[in-house]
């Protein structure tokens, strides 16, 4: 059994953040296209391993000792970290779930972006009012950031979401276009002192093929305005 690495007290306050708070999570094998995502922190084997668990029965795991670069996303940041798998923990025999993939302990220094680099809906621009239906309560907020698979949203409420509490969304796209979606809570955390406090982050589900192409136009466009407004600056 290999000894533990030096530990980067910086990076295990970061883990021990996304572990805590069910911070959405992203591994990319090195060079490749795909990546498997909506994944988050099981565990932690300080010094020796990272345990992520969110894994689908048809997702495909790269082999132990592939390069895989490690994507969190906290708050207005996006965490990358290099590593590589680790051979994966079986589920229980018997059981259909899939296993819980290992990361080796990472050794190169973490990056960290700001995450409207990396927003693909409302980055640079306005976010769109939105309401949501959540424990049979009706809240407003502010829809920040979307894909065809996923949001965020900020309220301005103190709340504590639970990790897949389902939630309703409603909003008005450009053109007055009603957006209605289901969504699945895979990452919420407190930010102080903050004009929206709660932050959410929604996986979308059952989305009709309609929803879909309406979310798809609407990212389209918001991708050609940033990138009109880059080219005038």
């Amino acid at each position: 059994m290999n000894a533990p690495r030096p530990l980067d007290q910086h990076l295990e306050a970061i883990l021990r953040k996304a572990k805590k708070s069910g911070t959405s999570a992203s591994l990319r094998a090195e060079g490749a296209v795909k990546m498997l995502g909506h994944l988050h922190v099981h565990s932690l084997e300080t010094g020796a391993s990272i345990l992520l668990e969110g894994l689908k029965l048809r997702d495909i795991l790269p082999p132990a000792g592939t390069a895989v670069t490690l994507t969190l996303i906290q708050g207005d940041e996006v965490i990358s970290i290099r590593t590589r798998l680790l051979e994966p923990l079986p589920a229980v025999t018997g059981s259909k779930a899939p296993p819980v993939i290992r990361a080796a302990w990472p050794t190169e220094p973490l990056e960290i972006h700001p995450r409207r680099e990396v927003r693909v809906a409302t980055p640079d621009l306005p976010p769109l009012e939105a309401s949501i239906l959540w424990q049979g309560r009706r809240l407003e907020a502010k829809l920040l950031n979307l894909t065809d698979t996923g949001m965020g949203l900020g309220l301005k409420d103190p709340l504590t979401f639970n990790y897949h509490d389902q939630v309703e969304v409603v909003t008005h796209l450009p053109g007055n276009e009603v957006l209605t979606v289901s969504g699945d809570v895979r990452h919420s955390e407190c930010l102080e002192g903050d004009d929206l406090p709660t932050r959410v982050g929604l996986v979308l589900v059952d989305l009709e093929a309609g929803t879909r192409e309406a979310l798809q136009r609407f990212i389209q466009a918001r991708r050609m305005d940033r990138s009109t407004a880059m080219r005038g600056h």
